[in-house]
C-alpha cells in the first residue's frame, strides 16, 4: 500500500490547521477545563476521515468524533488530527497530525506531519522510517548525564501525580535535560529522529502513539507499555528509547510507579 494518498493527506489536514492559526479561534472543553477542542482539530479530522476511507475504507478511531471504537482484530485507522491543540491555541508552534493504520494485528504504516515546520514523518512495517524523504535513526547516548529526554503528563489528572512527579524529579538530576513539548507525538518522533534519547508517559490515548510508535521503532527504538510489554496502544503507557538507555528509564519508572499503564 502506498504512502503517498496518505501523505497527501497528512499534509493537507496540516494546511487546513495552519488557515486557521491568524483567526480568533473558537474552542470548547471536552473532559475538563484542561481539554479543549477546536475548530481546526475538528476540520481536520472530518479532511483526514474522508480522504483515508478513499485509501482504505475501513473503520475510525478518531480522537474528536469517532473515539468510542475500540480497537479489536478488525482494521482501523488511528487518527489525532491536531496532537498538542493547547499548544496551537496557546500560539506555540509544537503539534502535530498523526495517522495510523491498522491492519487488525499491529500498525503496519504510519505517517505524522508537524506543520509548521512541514516536517513529514513516514513508516511502514518491515521498510524503515524517514523524515522527509530521509531515513531516520536514533540517537545512541548511552550516557544518561548527557541524554536530553521527554515526557509529559496527561496522567496528572488521573491520580498519578505522585508516581510520575516521583519519575521526573529523579530525572531531572540522573539527565542532562527533560522536556516537556506538550505533544507526545512530537516528542516520540524527536526519539525516532535522534533528537531525544527517550520518552515516557501514562495516561495517553491510542491516537496519542499508534503511528509515532511505528515511526520510532522503525527508526531502532525499543518500545514498550510501563510493564515491558507491547500494550502501549492500548494500555495508556508507554516507553519509547534508544536501546542504550531503555533498561534505565524503565528501572526507574518501575521503581517509582505503584500502578503502572495508568491504569
Amino acid at each position: 500500500m502506498t504512502t503517498r494518498a496518505l501523505s497527501n493527506a497528512l499534509i493537507a489536514a496540516g494546511e487546513l490547521i495552519l488557515s486557521f492559526a491568524d483567526k480568533k479561534i473558537e474552542f470548547s472543553y471536552k473532559s475538563s477545563r484542561k481539554d479543549i477542542v477546536t475548530e481546526a482539530d475538528k476540520a481536520a479530522e472530518t479532511l483526514l476521515i474522508s480522504a483515508l476511507k478513499q485509501i482504505d475504507d475501513i473503520a475510525i478511531l478518531a480522537e474528536e468524533s469517532h473515539a468510542d471504537y475500540t480497537i479489536g482484530s478488525d482494521p482501523c485507522w488511528i487518527i489525532d488530527p491536531l496532537d498538542g491543540t493547547t499548544n496551537f491555541y496557546a500560539g506555540l508552534s509544537i503539534y502535530a497530525v498523526s495517522v495510523a493504520h491498522f491492519n487488525g494485528v499491529h500498525v503496519d504504516y504510519a505517517g505524522c506531519y508537524l506543520p509548521v515546520t512541514k516536517d513529514l514523518y513516514l513508516a511502514v512495517r518491515g521498510e524503515g522510517a524517514t523524515k522527509n524523504g530521509k531515513p531516520i535513526s536514533v540517537n545512541t547516548q548511552d550516557d544518561p548525564q548527557q541524554a536530553v529526554v521527554a515526557t509529559g503528563f496527561a496522567d496528572i489528572t488521573q491520580n498519578h501525580s505522585k508516581h510520575t512527579l516521583a519519575v521526573f524529579n529523579k530525572l531531572i538530576f540522573e539527565t542532562r535535560a527533560i522536556r516537556r513539548l506538550g505533544s507526545a507525538v512530537v516528542d516520540i518522533l524527536f526519539v525516532a529522529d535522534g533528537t531525544f534519547a527517550f520518552f515516557y508517559e501514562a495516561g495517553l490515548a491510542p491516537w496519542d502513539v499508534a503511528a509515532a510508535s511505528l515511526i520510532a521503532s522503525e527508526a531502532g527504538a525499543i518500545v514498550s507499555d510501563f510493564q515491558g510489554e507491547e500494550n502501549f496502544i492500548t494500555d495508556k503507557s508507554i516507553i519509547i528509547s534508544n536501546k542504550e538507555l531503555y533498561s534505565f528509564i524503565r528501572g526507574i519508572i518501575h521503581k517509582n510507579f505503584e500502578t503502572v499503564g495508568g491504569k
